[in-house]
């Protein structure tokens, strides 16, 4: 009985370790959308304040940054997918 125990952990550690592979490279991507905007934001927020320019560089960088972690963020996730379809297909 014990070794059915210690069988079934085994194989669902490695289910989970399979999942965790899988889902991984997908886990940061919302953070790092979020953490490029915000650099970026800052970026603009500080030259406003070095220039006293308003928040004129402030939506300019906000707006790059948002358009460049987009991007990144759709390009990253159509190459996660199309490796994900090749690795597929050469399995089944």
């Amino acid at each position: 009985m014990p070794e059915d125990l210690k069988t079934r952990a085994q194989r669902e550690m490695a289910e989970q370790q399979k999942a965790l592979q899988e889902t991984g490279p997908y886990m940061t991507l919302g953070i790092q959308l979020v953490l490029t905007i915000l650099a970026f934001f800052g970026i603009g927020y500080w030259l406003d304040h070095h220039f006293k320019t308003g928040s004129l560089w402030t939506a300019i960088f906000a707006g790059f940054g948002s358009f460049a972690s987009l991007t990144y963020f759709i390009v990253t996730v159509i190459r996660l997918q199309k490796h994900d379809d090749l690795k597929s297909k050469k399995n089944g």
